[in-house]
């Protein structure tokens, strides 16, 4: 009986610490992406204002192997650029953030040089599910997608 009360304890021991090694290292993640999301607020002007006409910078993400450039600036709708390439590793895709234009958030998505998408989300729909349904995965999207978007030479 003795034997078994110590098994509970060190299996209760055991899960506790477990379960503060993943808060912990779940709190390290979060503050890693606000230092990141805040070093790139310092580095960029902080909003396009269409009243002063301030233009904000484009930002090269680079290749979108880590999309949290892109991603942070594309819920801002703040300029920014990044490339990816199709799953036949040969295919370039290209995604741009122009940023504010007539009150619409302006996407542009481009493969193999070619502008294929232009679309003017309204505020607050350019987001991770509208981004996916632009790939082609349903997301409920369509409907927001097809009022904002066109296809050139359509």
């Amino acid at each position: 009986m003795k034997s078994k009360n110590i098994l509970y304890i060190i299996l209760v021991v055991v899960v506790v610490a477990i379960i503060i090694f993943l808060l912990s290292n779940n709190k390290n993640k979060t503050q890693n992406i606000d230092q990141s999301v805040q070093s790139e607020s310092n580095q960029q002007p902080v909003a396009n204002n269409e009243a002063d006409n301030t233009e904000v910078e484009m930002v090269d993400c680079g290749k979108s192997k880590d999309p949290s450039c892109f991603l942070n600036r594309m819920n801002n709708c703040l300029p920014a650029t990044t490339e990816m390439t199709a799953v036949d590793d040969r295919t370039k895709i290209n995604i741009t953030i122009l940023g504010i234009e007539n009150d619409k958030c302006h996407f542009q998505r481009k493969i193999d040089d070619t502008l294929s998408l232009d679309c003017y989300f309204p505020k607050g729909t350019l987001n991770m599910d509208t981004l996916d349904q632009m790939f082609g995965n349903d997301k409920g999207m369509q409907q927001i997608v097809d009022e904002a978007c066109t296809i050139p030479g359509w």
